[in-house]
């Protein structure tokens, strides 16, 4: 054992352990699926190699740049020759995220093809690969949740004991299946290009606002604030403002009226300011207890979903 992670064995400098074999395996099955949809998809011959060849390079880079740059203080003390040590580990999932969607555009050059269906080809993979990533934290002693005293909640998949017999919440348990459930989703049927990239934003974020709330591990953070659950939120209001754009162009080719749009920005608002308070008051308020608090954060959250899925999806009314 070290540092929580079993250890396999060791080949020279580099320690091999459980969790990183786990790793590999989810990216070898994220490779199958995305040969698999790429001609699922009727993309070009070979697309799925320049992505593969792509991806995980920048994705790997971009990854433990993300990761070192969260971290930049720490950094800072230890020496920055430390960051590019990749082999001691240190990875960000939204950073691995970015540089897939850099591979993205750089492989929509080379083969000529659209990036909508590039990056629609690579999420069905990806949600694979983040649900058995996710699965994997069971063998690092990440992703765990706060403790469980009530010893007829102490049983897995519901939570995992540490090395000392004590009981947590497996997050890491829940984040998973959450990501099937996306992959699942995206498998039910064949989209339009684009949409099933706003499809696995959607859902993805979504959950990701509510789970990553419950981790209770070494996640990363800017200061007091969850750099996951921060960045799940840039980037579906991101892809809603995009969508906003999209609706104020051609209004008239949408069945959503302005009225239910304005409604939707507001409500959408004033429930993450919500979230917000409420993450606040999971660790200040006293009077309020933990499980009211995820309680209502999850009430918020499926508000929030569904107002998101009103401005990206607001319905065509396009006459061929």
């Amino acid at each position: 054992m070290e540092n929580g992670m079993i250890v396999l064995f060791q080949a020279g400098p580099f320690t091999v352990t459980a969790y990183g074999l786990a790793l590999v395996a989810a990216l070898a099955l994220g490779l199958a699926l995305l040969a698999f949809n790429c001609k699922r998809k009727n993309l070009k011959e070979n697309t799925a190699f320049t992505l593969a060849a792509l991806s995980l390079p920048l994705g790997l880079v971009c990854a433990r740049l993300f990761y070192v740059l969260c971290r930049i203080s720490l950094y800072g003390e230890m020496g920055m020759a430390e960051a590019v040590k990749m082999w001691r580990g240190g990875y960000a999932l939204w950073g691995a995220i970015l540089g897939v969607v850099l591979a993205a555009a750089v492989s929509s050059r080379i083969t000529k093809q659209p990036l909508s269906r590039l990056t629609d080809a690579l999420v069905l993979p990806g949600a694979a690969v983040i649900a058995l990533c996710r699965f994997a934290e069971a063998l690092n002693g990440e992703g765990i949740g706060i403790q469980v005293e009530n010893e007829a909640l102490q049983f897995f998949p519901l939570a995992i004991m540490n090395e000392w017999e004590e009981w947590y919440f497996a997050v890491f348990m829940a984040e998973g299946l959450a990501a099937l459930a996306v992959m699942l989703v995206l498998l039910a049927k064949k989209r339009r290009a684009g949409e099933d990239t706003k499809v696995f934003v959607w859902l993805f974020c979504t959950c990701s606002l509510l789970l990553e709330s419950l981790r209770r591990d070494q996640f990363l953070r800017w200061l007091f604030v969850r750099v996951n659950q921060l960045t799940a939120v840039l980037v579906l209001t991101g892809f809603m403002v995009g969508a906003l754009v999209k609706w104020l162009k051609n209004r008239e080719q949408y069945s959503m009226k302005t009225g239910t749009m304005i409604a939707c920005w507001v409500v959408y608002t004033v429930l993450a300011g919500a979230c917000i308070a409420l993450e606040f008051a999971v660790d200040k308020a006293a009077w309020l207890p933990v499980w009211a608090c995820y309680c209502l954060m999850a009430l918020c959250v499926a508000g929030m979903g569904l107002c998101a899925y009103k401005v990206l999806f607001p319905g065509e009314n396009v006459k061929d």
